[in-house]
């Protein structure tokens, strides 16, 4: 996989024009702040570009997209954000299904190398701290903007920096950006991001955690969310944001599972480990990826409680392997 510095990737952005950025399906804050953010780069750079996404935005990241209007033009070039692999696209795939990704800016060790050229390192704790790189390095200033993308961004992918992918860049980044903007409201973006939850979302959880499966050894843990319920509390899919955290609240847990069915049977995957268990790996074996702390998958066909005991069979044996 051809990698480039962060100079050598700037000097690729001002070759490119007309830019459709594309971000993950099933968007979460750091691809949504990634993606915006290097919009307001190429804008600043007098080079056009639309944000692309196959699911709709959700509306808790309102604050990164308010304001923001795209000119409507045709794409000459693409790049990615945040994205490990060309499926993770959705719905982009069957629009555009020949386009060539001129580059990926991306962080997860899983990263297929799908693109012509690559902004990657699997050190950095998100999409976002690259573009941090990628504007520190080359000295560019940041804006006010830039950082509530950035540091929505960093704080989505560390779990308001619990994960163990916290690394120091990642404190680093976040320390600039509040010295030089100490106004942005961050502990109210975090409360809003992390803490504030629907009624119906509460009852959610209660019945999640109530329902919870888990193995005879206490390591793996999985939580299974069927459609139906999405409609029967009131709760939107964006909501749902956060809930792969639930399992690992148990103690002793050292993978935890859950299980989103969606309204056309596909089952959709996330993953979060504890200190001995990497769940790329586990996810990989599903067709999926991510980080060694948190991954996903899909599984398109199958009875509910089948697809639950396959998921956490494979994660006990891969556990203990």
């Amino acid at each position: 996989m051809k990698t480039l510095s962060a100079g050598e990737t700037l000097a690729k952005l001002k070759e490119l024009e007309d830019v459709y950025i594309f971000i993950h399906r099933s968007p979460d804050g750091d691809c949504i702040g990634g993606g915006y953010a290097l919009h307001l780069l190429l804008k600043d750079m007098g080079i056009r570009s639309i944000v692309c996404c196959g699911d709709p935005i959700p509306a808790m990241y309102e604050s990164l997209t308010e304001g923001v209007e795209f000119e409507d033009f045709p794409p000459k070039c693409f790049v990615s954000v945040d994205v490990a692999d060309r499926g993770l696209l959705g719905a982009l795939n069957d629009e555009y299904p020949d386009c060539e990704i001129a580059l990926c800016i991306d962080h997860h060790i899983s990263n297929t190398g799908y693109a012509k050229e690559n902004f990657w390192s699997p050190d950095a704790s998100a999409a976002c701290e690259m573009m941090f790189r990628l504007l520190a390095e080359n000295r560019i200033p940041l804006t006010e903007q830039m950082v509530r993308c950035l540091y929505i961004g960093i704080a989505t992918d560390t779990g308001c920096f619990k994960f163990s992918n916290a690394g120091a860049d990642a404190f680093a980044a976040v320390a600039e950006m509040k010295r030089q903007f100490p106004d942005l409201p961050y502990a109210k973006i975090n409360r809003e991001l992390f803490d504030l939850k629907s009624h119906g979302r509460i009852r959610m959880d209660a019945r999640l955690m109530e329902q919870m499966r888990i193995s005879e050894s206490g390591k793996v843990a999985l939580i299974y969310l069927p459609a139906v319920w999405m409609t029967e509390l009131s709760v939107t899919k964006e909501e749902t944001d956060g809930m792969a955290n639930l399992p690992m609240q148990i103690l002793g847990v050292e993978v935890g599972i859950t299980v989103k069915q969606q309204e056309n049977g596909e089952y959709r995957v996330s993953m979060r480990a504890g200190e001995n268990a990497d769940v790329s790996a586990i996810c990989s074996h599903f067709g999926g990826g991510g980080h060694v702390k948190a991954g996903g998958c899909s599984i398109y066909e199958g009875e509910p409680e089948a697809v639950c005991q396959m998921l956490m069979e494979v994660a006990e044996a891969m556990l203990d392997a």
